[in-house]
């Protein structure tokens, strides 16, 4: 798997957390601490997450 086809699912799995709470910590929701924030978002970083734009739309 190269670095740009990361998931929320990849990090949530490496991180041994849900796959909400890596969602919840990207969209800066209160509801997780600041240490699970901070950790999800180096590891995204790291591993070049990129939103799925397609999903978001969807969403919306």
């Amino acid at each position: 798997m190269s670095k740009s086809d990361s998931t929320i699912r990849d990090i949530a799995r490496t991180l041994g957390i849900s796959k909400s709470t890596v969602s919840r910590a990207l969209n800066n929701h209160y509801d997780v601490s600041q240490e699970t924030a901070r950790k999800v978002k180096e590891l995204a970083l790291k591993m070049d997450y990129q939103p799925n734009v397609l999903a978001r739309q969807l969403k919306l």
